[in-house]
C-alpha cells in the first residue's frame, strides 16, 4: 500500500524500511519527495577523510564518521545511518601495482542489506579495484555506497603518498541545515526553494530559488541614494571651510557592512586661478574617507569631478554621509551645480 507505517506509533507494525523512512526525514531531502541526501555528517575535525599514512607505506587510513547512505534498490528503501567508529586501516597494495600502467582505486562505504538479495546486513568500508591502463579503467562500483577517495597506483609503486589520494567526500544535513559543497558543480540538483549551501572552494554562502542559484546576501545587499531630504545643495564657495553640499544616510542595521561610496558634482566658476577638493567624510571620521582635487581653468566654465571611497559600518550604527567641497589654494569662487542635476551620491552597502 502507499501509506507506510509511522515511525514509533504504538500498535504499529514497523519494519526496518518503516523506520528508515521515518528516520531519514529528518535529513536533507535528496532527488526525490521521500529520498534523503547521501553523504557525510559534517562535524569538527575531518570525518571520512582517507589519509596517507605518516610513514610511507602501501595502507591508507580512514577517519570515524557518520553518514546517510539513501537506499536504491526499491523506491521506498529509506536510508540507512551509517557509522564508523574508529579509524579504519585499508591496505591499496594487497593487489600488487600493475609494472608499466597505473590504476584507480575508489575507497567508498557500502551498506549490504539481506533483504534485497545481499549475503548480509552491514556497512563496510571497501577498497573497490580499477584496472591498470592508459588511462586506467574506473571501476563499477556498489549499489547503495558513498564516495569517500580515489587512489591513484601509480606503476611499480611501493607506497600510497597524499599526492595520490583525491578527496571525493560529499555531505548532508539535517533537514534545513547548510549544506557544504566542496564547489559549485556539487551542489544539490535538483534544490528546494530556500536550500543554503557553502561552497567551499570560494567560501560563499549561496541560496536557491528552486530554479537557481544566487549569493545567500542577496536580500542583505542595499542602496542608498538619492539623497536626504532638503539635498544636494546649491552654493557658492570661496573660502578653505569644508561646505556639504550633499548627504546620504545609511540606515542602521544588526550587522557590519561595508560601504562602497560614490560621489559626483559638476561646479561652475569665472576666471581664477582656484584649487577646490571634493571630499567623502562621514559620522565620526576624523579624515575623509576619499578626496579628489578639482583644478578649475584659466576662464569662465565649469568642471566636474567624481569621488569614490569604501567605509566600514558597525552594527546597529546608522551612517551619515557628507560629500563636502572647499577651496583648497588660489583665489576665486566656484559654485555647485543645480540641486539634484549635477551632484549625487550613491551608496552600496555589502554585510560582511
Amino acid at each position: 500500500m502507499a501509506e507506510r507505517d509511522s515511525g514509533w506509533v504504538s500498535g504499529g507494525v514497523l519494519d526496518a524500511e518503516d523506520a528508515r523512512l521515518a528516520t531519514a526525514a529528518l535529513a536533507a531531502p535528496g532527488t526525490g519527495p521521500i529520498q534523503a541526501r547521501t553523504g557525510i555528517r559534517p562535524t569538527a575535525g575531518n570525518p571520512g577523510l582517507v589519509r596517507a599514512t605518516s610513514t610511507p607505506s602501501g595502507s591508507v587510513t580512514v577517519e570515524p564518521f557518520q553518514a546517510v547512505i539513501q537506499g536504491t534498490r526499491f523506491s521506498a528503501a529509506g536510508a540507512y545511518l551509517a557509522t564508523l567508529d574508529t579509524v579504519k586501516t585499508i591496505n591499496v597494495l594487497a593487489d600488487p601495482p600493475h609494472a608499466t600502467n597505473p590504476r584507480r582505486d575508489f575507497i567508498v562505504a557500502v551498506q549490504s542489506d539481506a533483504q534485497y538479495g545481499d549475503q548480509a546486513t552491514k556497512l563496510e568500508i571497501r577498497r573497490v579495484l580499477g584496472t591498470p591502463g592508459n588511462p586506467p579503467t574506473d571501476p563499477a562500483l556498489p549499489a547503495d555506497h558513498v564516495k569517500l577517495a580515489v587512489i591513484t597506483v601509480p606503476a611499480g609503486a611501493t607506497s600510497i603518498t597524499t599526492s595520490n589520494i583525491l578527496d571525493l567526500r560529499s555531505y548532508t544535513t539535517a533537514a534545513g541545515g547548510v549544506l557544504p559543497v566542496a564547489n559549485r558543480g556539487a551542489r544539490p540538483s535538483p534544490a528546494y526553494p530556500g536550500q543554503v549551501v557553502y561552497v567551499q572552494d570560494i567560501a560563499t554562502t549561496e541560496i536557491s530559488d528552486g530554479a537557481a542559484w544566487y549569493p545567500a546576501a542577496r536580500g542583505g545587499l542595499a542602496i542608498y541614494g538619492p539623497s536626504d531630504d532638503g539635498w544636494p545643495v546649491s552654493t557658492s564657495i570661496s573660502t578653505p571651510v569644508k561646505t556639504v553640499i550633499n548627504r546620504t544616510t545609511a540606515a542602521a542595521v544588526p550587522y557590519p557592512r561595508r560601504l562602497l561610496v560614490t560621489g559626483h558634482t559638476m561646479i561652475t566658476y569665472a576666471a581664477h586661478n582656484g584649487r577646490y577638493d571634493l571630499a567623502i567624510e562621514y559620522t565620526g571620521a576624523s579624515a575623509p574617507a576619499a578626496i579628489v582635487v578639482i583644478q578649475p581653468g584659466a576662464s569662465d566654465g565649469y568642471n566636474s569631478a567624481t569621488v569614490s571611497g569604501i567605509i566600514n559600518q558597525p552594527a546597529n550604527t546608522p551612517l551619515t554621509i557628507d560629500l563636502t567641497l572647499r577651496r583648497a589654494g588660489g583665489t576665486g569662487a566656484v559654485s555647485t551645480g543645480q540641486s539634484g542635476a549635477y551632484t549625487s551620491t550613491n551608496v552600496l552597502a555589502i554585510p560582511v
